[in-house]
């Protein structure tokens, strides 16, 4: 009887309870299977939207420095340019440049200083924007102003009354802030021209003047140059919008002269612009740097991966009014005042979450209650590649320094802002 109890402990688990065991150890090591994998996903999502915050955030600084600096390019103790206007015979597509400005980025389309912009996804409230600013004035001499002449009449006046308007030479004064130095062949100057509008800044090179030595020059020629029209200041004239009048030779008497030199760094455009480029997995938000003075592209770089849409809301000031209305640049009027800008930018997730659908529709917080259509951020629609992306929107506003600054008794200083928010297109805060 002993060694029947004996033989029956030494055979084991039986069938059942062997299956029973098994069954339990599949059962455990399953649910610490989908806990580990449900870790690794949530870690993988979350390592995907702190990149999405990081490229943003670093985005919208550098947007928010250039913006800070737009217009700011010859020290408040020169006029400043409401509207810059340039010329060259290589390039085609400019548009009217303001210290700060945007254009149209629809899927395909050229930009005014690159010579294609492929978009990306709908091309659905995109834009390309600009601004010049200037990053080395500490290299002007004399307290950083720029040489500075005013055109006078002289010999080139023309028989027919016409005087500068249909020629490339202008007379000008010796120079009135720095009499020892004069305006250099080689150089590239704004010709800052009182019209009614406000002033108008005409982009032109310095190819040939009359300066003896040790003198300033007392006339300035801009022909042959692919930077000036061959048809003289004339060639501006259909640049100018209407608001500002018509450019008559009138104007030119008594325009300030700038000579801003011939170092590529002493005027920059910066572009921001969003591209795809082909066999690119995804979007990116480009920085784009140019020469003011050339047009010559400087650097690019990628500054924000994951962007697809840019946006921008300009609060202006009508003449004759004293609030704020926000408007898209298309219907930004030459007489209106600029004081501040207001940025959207729509960020989504490198990876694709397939547990994860986003809405058909990412709405875009608008700047203020009083932007309305069809002056106002619209939302962006994903398309279908993007439909399990998670999706962000970051709105951020700066006033212009270069306002402020020139509103300040005495010409110094300058206040600026900025606000920022962030959310998720499915509307929980980001």
């Amino acid at each position: 009887m002993a060694k029947l109890a004996f033989n029956r402990r030494i055979h084991g688990l039986t069938l059942i309870e062997l299956m029973v065991a098994l069954t339990i150890s599949a059962i455990l090591g399953l649910v610490v299977f989908i806990t580990l994998g449900f870790g690794f996903r949530q870690d993988a999502d979350n390592s995907s939207l702190t990149q999405m915050n990081d490229n943003a955030r670093a985005a919208l600084t550098l947007l928010t420095r250039d913006l800070q600096s737009a217009g700011f390019m010859l020290s408040i103790a020169q006029p400043r340019c409401q509207l810059t206007l340039t010329y060259d015979s290589n390039q085609s597509g400019y548009a009217t440049q303001g210290p700060v400005w945007a254009a149209s980025q629809a899927s395909g389309t050229a930009l005014p200083l690159q010579t294609s912009a492929p978009g990306y996804g709908s091309g659905y409230g995109q834009q390309a924007l600009m601004m010049t600013s200037a990053p080395s004035i500490p290299q002007y001499v004399a307290n950083s102003i720029p040489p500075l002449s005013v055109v006078q009449f002289g010999t080139t006046q023309s028989g027919s009354g016409q005087g500068a308007m249909n020629s490339t030479q202008l007379p000008i004064s010796t120079n009135q802030l720095l009499s020892g130095q004069g305006v250099n062949v080689g150089d590239i100057a704004y010709l800052a021209v009182p019209m009614s509008g406000g002033i108008v800044c005409l982009r032109i090179p310095i190819v040939n003047n009359n300066a003896s030595s040790g003198q300033g020059a007392t006339y300035i020629k801009s022909s042959p140059s692919n930077l000036m029209p061959s048809t003289g200041y004339t060639g501006y004239a259909g640049q100018v919008p209407a608001a500002f009048g018509t450019l008559a030779n009138s104007n030119l008497v008594h325009a300030q002269l700038i000579d801003l030199g011939s170092a590529p760094d002493t005027l920059e455009i910066q572009q921001y612009w969003i591209s795809e480029s082909s066999g690119q997995s995804f979007p990116v938000l480009q920085r784009s740097t140019y020469d003011a003075m050339s047009d010559a592209l400087i650097s690019q770089q990628a500054i924000a991966p994951g962007a697809v849409s840019l946006q921008a809301l300009f609060g202006v000031i009508p003449s004759g009014q004293t609030a704020i209305a926000w408007k898209t640049w298309g219907d930004v009027a030459p007489t209106d005042q600029l004081v501040e800008v207001a940025l959207a930018l729509v960020m989504r997730t490198l990876q694709a979450d397939p547990q994860y659908t986003a809405p058909s529709s990412i709405s875009v917080p608008q700047p203020s209650s009083t932007a309305s259509a069809p002056d106002a951020f619209v939302p962006y629609t994903p398309s279908s590649s993007e439909l399990h992306h998670h999706f962000a929107v970051y709105v951020t506003q700066v006033w212009l320094r270069n306002v402020t600054a020139n509103a300040q008794s005495g010409g110094s200083g300058g206040s600026t802002s900025s606000t920022s928010s962030a959310s998720t297109g499915d509307g929980t805060d980001g």
